[in-house]
């Protein structure tokens, strides 16, 4: 007879052991993405058998898989991971994104994978003029800190404050970062992004 995805995660959690068990537990409780289990439920799992029925129960056979990946690779049990993905044939869970860049004709990342931001560096290091503008924007919303603003309000040139801008705060923030300056550029720089744009 055919293991069933509960009996797969029962395994996996029998070769993890007390103390990675624990772990796995710890991270799980911790876990921002809904569905979400408090840590009066996990606490009263005793082992494996619970804690796999605990995970097909709360993310249903097809999703606690992924999720069970996810959290194999966040405390470093990376080859139970891939054996899981192996016997399961499944990959692990990727957290949905929120809608919020622009449509796909003018979007930041549409048509083509790269970034706006990462495209047109090059450019928009030498020619946006108002940065301070946008270094204010971008405190609001808290994308950079208030030391990283005085750092590159302290620079001379619009230029150096652009790359620091860029090569720091932005690259650190991820896509999160770029999607943010290139609102804050449509705002403060609408004829430069249009440029840009039709190239």
């Amino acid at each position: 007879m055919a293991k069933s995805i509960k009996d797969h995660l029962q395994d996996i959690f029998d070769d993890l052991g007390a103390g990675d068990q624990r772990k796995f537990k710890s991270k799980l409780c911790d876990r921002k993405t809904e569905p979400r289990i408090r840590r009066a439920t996990v606490e009263k799992v005793e082992d494996s058998i619970d804690l796999a029925g605990l995970m097909v129960t709360t993310f249903t056979e097809s999703g606690a898989v992924p999720v069970t990946m996810e959290i194999l690779k966040a405390i470093g049990c990376n080859e139970q991971a891939e054996e899981l993905s192996t016997i399961t044939g499944k990959s692990p869970y990727v957290p949905p994104t929120a809608p919020n860049v622009p449509g796909p004709a003018t979007g930041p990342s549409a048509p083509s994978t790269e970034h706006f931001i990462d495209k047109n560096r090059t450019k928009l290091i030498s020619r946006v003029h108002n940065v301070d503008c946008i270094l204010d924007e971008l405190l609001q919303i808290k994308i950079i800190t208030e030391e990283d603003n005085e750092t590159i309000q302290a620079e001379k040139t619009s230029q150096i404050k652009m790359r620091k801008l860029l090569m720091g705060p932005i690259k650190s923030a991820g896509t999160k970062g770029k999607d943010a300056l290139y609102s804050a550029l449509k705002d403060i720089e609408p004829r430069l992004i249009e440029d840009l744009e039709s190239q």
